[in-house]
């Protein structure tokens, strides 16, 4: 029991020390998540936290593949956007 006891203490210890929300990384997988199931990830080493540039990286894909997609959609319903220099 109080190895049981133990865990969830460290599992809480390192819940407090993160904010709300968490960027993980494991095996090239970039995931948002809640501190508490962060810190269940982290304590079982089974991810680590993400660095600031794997996160903009990240969000610069994202945002450059919802960019292609909304253009697409756009170009399937017959509208061009012409960037005027």
């Amino acid at each position: 029991m109080r190895d049981l006891r133990q865990y969830w203490e460290a599992i809480r210890a390192l819940e407090a020390s993160l904010p709300p929300f968490v960027w993980v990384i494991a095996n090239g997988c970039l995931s948002e998540v809640s501190a508490y199931i962060a810190a269940k990830l982290l304590h079982a080493k089974s991810h680590r936290l993400a660095s600031e540039e794997e996160v903009d990286s990240h969000k610069a894909r994202l945002s450059a593949a919802n960019r292609d997609a909304e253009r697409a959609n756009l170009r399937r319903r017959g509208i061009e956007i012409v960037p005027i220099k």
